[in-house]
């Protein structure tokens, strides 16, 4: 972990919070001067604790109504199998978080569609044939009782 003090703290908890709060409001609420906090931020820029700023969409404002969770588990586990899969995984934006993990299935993705019909076609026209997939279980999500990308600082 980098050594960041109770200051960077208070930065990283009010962009976390508020993200287009500009930099003269977030060292206000820090308790710092505009130039020192403007320093602070460009240094965690550069170490890469900030990566970037997010524009949060409404997906069911946009009719993206149904949330999937499909688990997959692959043929095998050599690298380029894994590395083929990864990529393929990569080109489909539907496709929301991928992750990679221990247990029974070796993938859970959690996948945005518009409905089920959505999901059938994304399904049948690409989903299956993702390189090395052996086994698929679909989830439909009823109720997302938390979603945040808040850090627990």
């Amino acid at each position: 972990m980098l050594d960041l003090d109770e200051t960077d703290m208070r930065i990283l908890r009010t962009m976390q919070a508020d993200g287009s709060l500009s930099v003269t409001e977030i060292a206000a609420r820090a308790g710092l001067s505009q130039s020192p906090c403007s320093r602070r931020i460009a240094r965690l820029q550069e170490v890469g604790v900030l990566r970037g700023k997010e524009t949060l969409l409404d997906a069911r404002k946009l009719g993206f109504h149904t949330q999937i969770i499909l688990r997959i588990k692959l043929q095998g586990h050599e690298r380029t199998l894994l590395e083929s899969f990864k990529k393929a995984v990569r080109e489909i934006p539907e496709i929301q978080i991928a992750l990679l993990v221990l247990g029974d299935f070796d993938f859970d993705l959690r996948i945005i569609v518009r409905d089920i019909d959505h999901y059938q076609q994304l399904l049948q026209n690409r989903l299956v044939s993702l390189p090395g997939v052996r086994e698929m279980q679909s989830s439909v999500v009823l109720e997302v009782v938390k979603d945040v990308k808040v850090l627990p600082i």
